[in-house]
């Protein structure tokens, strides 16, 4: 089971989040698919806990910024050809699956074989975090990702 801090739990389970959560992925394997974009194990184990949850929290500058798991909304936010181009060849293994966006200037956030999280933009690639705990804590909490 993950465990989050306390800010992090409460944004998430505000959005419908709860331990032992599971929804069904078909849904965005085939919006990945759609898109020609791979669909990792990873991927489907992160989404059937959290796809779907559009969470709302205040960045470092006071304004209100979303996060949310969704697949075919997240795949438009981005130059794909780009992604596979430019950004998937930086990442270990050299493969990563779409699993949602945040922000207003919208980050496509990724996850790779190995579990790590990654966003991507027009400005550049960035890790975010080794794990789910810790890619959310990064992401609610505005902290600085690095880049890669």
């Amino acid at each position: 089971m993950v465990v989050f801090s306390g800010e992090v739990h409460h944004i998430l389970t505000e959005a419908g989040w709860h331990p032992g959560r599971a929804v069904a992925t078909q849904a965005y394997q085939q919006a990945a698919h759609a898109v020609q974009m791979p669909w990792l194990p990873t991927a489907a184990a992160f989404l059937s806990e959290f796809g779907g949850l559009h969470c709302y929290f205040a960045r470092q500058d006071h304004s209100i910024a979303s996060v949310q798991f969704e697949v075919q909304q997240a795949a438009t936010v981005l130059d794909l050809q780009r992604l596979r181009r430019d950004y998937v060849p930086r990442v270990p293994g050299g493969t990563l699956s779409i699993i949602g966006q945040a922000y207003t200037d919208p980050l496509c956030l990724l996850v790779a074989s190995n579990g790590a999280f990654y966003g991507a933009c027009e400005e550049g690639l960035y890790y975010i975090g080794a794990t789910v705990a810790e890619a959310l804590e990064a992401i609610v909490m505005d902290l600085p990702f690095q880049e890669v």
